[in-house]
């Protein structure tokens, strides 16, 4: 599948995301599928997988413009989250994290 782009609104600028490469999610991927097995009942946050280590990670790389993380809104900044890493609402995503 080709990662795609993806246009959101930040206040009255508009930016392009790209989804984040099979390589950039690969070092998540594979860390999350280890903890899950290991610790299961511990969570991801012990060994770096938090959500805020993800969004410091994939995020932006993924801007196609230069954008300061700072300015965008927490509601906003999760929807790109949502459509870099893929998710199952984002029909035209990539395959999500947890499949």
């Amino acid at each position: 599948m080709a990662v795609l782009k993806k246009q959101f609104e930040i206040g009255s600028k508009s930016i392009w995301v790209r989804q984040a490469s099979g390589m950039e999610r690969l070092k998540y991927e594979t860390m999350l599928a280890k903890t899950f097995r290991k610790f299961r009942h511990f969570g991801t946050e012990s060994r770096g997988g938090a959500m805020e280590d993800q969004i410091r990670e994939l995020v932006p790389p993924c801007l196609m413009e230069d954008t300061d993380l700072n300015l965008i809104d927490r509601d906003t900044l999760m929807e790109i989250f949502d459509f870099v890493r893929g998710t199952s609402e984002e029909p035209e995503g990539a395959v999500p994290l947890d499949s």
